[in-house]
């Protein structure tokens, strides 16, 4: 039952991080439905939105270009400022309209022509996006992120052996592109390759170890070898850099139970719960792991947590 836990959460993160936390798309691939509890689980990962009532470093850089456009309106790398921010901001429009007014002041501006793609592809327009992609390489045939984002468009219209070649056309030219390995992991675990999405996820932590989904994917990858030690290994190294993410305690927690160490797994889901109270799975495994320890009554306990919790009235 562990393993079909994993299974749910690996299925689940794939679909979301691939499709959504870098590429901006608004729903999820219909095959895929995840509880409300990994629903609760995942939010943590977008990060902090900031107060519409508190003044963001984004704004103060939007209103310093700004100024900067005042003197000198034909300053294509101000408007590509402008551009990035307003996409930071999730300000779409707003965003495509001065990486074009960069590529006007400039043609020969890649990183313009890039924007504007990754633009198009969050709003939805992949063919649009492709072609600026396409354009960019040809300007520049040694512009990775050119190529990154033709893989994020490739991975928006399915086309996954495309995608996976753009990947790694982007990481033959810069290595150090943390979000083309995590992609590309993510297409090998897709096709059941885990010790190839394993080796880009490493990789990719190295370059990036805040991104904090790399670390849950790695996890899963190994329990999927049966390395569980590896994978709680990866999991609490996550934990070192965010202490609070319930969702990490809850599959330590889960790898432990399988393993038969009930104390190690106990603490792990109790931990979780301090993390975030509203995860009614969690009393679900300690119901279960309390019954194989013979506490009938701690288990009834959590039957009933479970069953309170987990009410639509909840």
């Amino acid at each position: 039952m562990s393993y079909n836990r994993w299974h749910t959460h690996f299925l689940f993160f794939v679909t979301v991080y691939l499709l959504c936390s870098n590429i901006g798309c608004g729903k999820k691939e219909s095959d895929t439905q995840p509880s409300a509890a990994q629903q609760k689980a995942a939010v943590k990962f977008e990060g902090d939105v900031p107060s519409v009532h508190k003044k963001t470093m984004a704004d103060e850089e939007i209103e310093k270009n700004k100024r900067l456009l005042e003197l000198n309106p034909n300053d294509a790398m101000s408007h590509y400022n402008l551009g990035l921010l307003y996409d930071e901001k999730g300000m779409l429009d707003e965003s495509l309209a001065s990486y074009k007014k960069a590529s006007e002041l400039n043609t020969s501006m890649v990183e313009s022509l890039v924007g504007q793609g990754n633009i198009l592809n969050k709003k939805g327009k992949p063919d649009e996006a492709i072609e600026l992609f396409k354009k960019a390489i040809d300007i520049n045939s040694h512009y990775a992120e050119a190529y990154e984002g033709l893989g994020l468009v490739y991975v928006h219209k399915k086309q996954e052996e495309d995608a996976i070649r753009s990947f790694k056309q982007a990481i033959e030219i810069n290595p150090g592109l943390a979000n083309s390995r995590y992609h590309l992991g993510i297409l090998y675990a897709k096709k059941t390759q885990f010790h190839e999405a394993i080796a880009e996820w490493t990789k990719a932590i190295e370059i990036n170890p805040q991104k904090t989904e790399i670390y849950y994917n790695l996890g899963i990858a190994y329990t999927k070898l049966g390395k569980l030690d590896d994978a709680i290994s990866v999991w609490q190294k996550a934990l070192a850099v965010r202490p609070d993410m319930a969702d990490f305690h809850y599959v330590i927690g889960l790898v432990y139970k399988e393993k038969g160490d009930f104390d190690k797994a106990e603490a792990a889901l109790k931990k979780a719960l301090e993390v975030n109270p509203n995860m009614a799975e969690v009393h679900k495994v300690l119901e279960e792991l309390y019954r194989s320890k013979g506490l009938l009554g701690d288990a009834d306990r959590e039957a009933e947590l479970y069953k309170s919790s987990s009410s639509p009235h909840h």
